[in-house]
């Protein structure tokens, strides 16, 4: 019984970090700036931001584009790189948090794999 527990986990585990190395590895080609850029124009698109609000979110999708760049092209093993991703994502999500509206966040927070795919068509250029 522990034996097949273990097989299961170790499966799911490498599959999860195979799906997750291949979802991000159009990342790799493209620089903290244009990742930035791109987050943003669909989150002013998506969320309606003002002027001053897109301004603050640039500032911080840079930030946090820039904390994941050591991260993406490191070393690390797939599922190591996927920890550390989501915990600076938390911290980013955090931070977003202070500056949106309780219903823009929310439509952040629900929009991130149609964000994903955004920057995959935009970024694939």
């Amino acid at each position: 019984m522990h034996k097949s527990k273990l097989v299961f986990t170790v499966l799911f585990s490498l599959v999860t970090t195979i799906a997750f190395a291949e979802d991000m590895s159009f990342l790799l080609t493209t620089s903290p700036s244009q990742r930035a850029e791109s987050q943003t124009r669909f989150m002013k698109n998506k969320l309606g931001l003002s002027d001053e609000t897109t301004s603050k979110v640039q500032v911080i999708n840079l930030e946090y584009a820039d904390k994941v760049e050591p991260i993406l092209k490191g070393s690390s093993m797939g599922i190591i790189k996927k920890h550390d991703i989501e915990k600076i994502q938390e911290q980013k999500d955090t931070t977003l948090q202070g500056i949106l509206t309780p219903q823009q966040f929310d439509v952040y927070n629900n929009s991130k794999d149609e964000l994903t795919e955004a920057l995959k068509k935009d970024l694939a250029h």
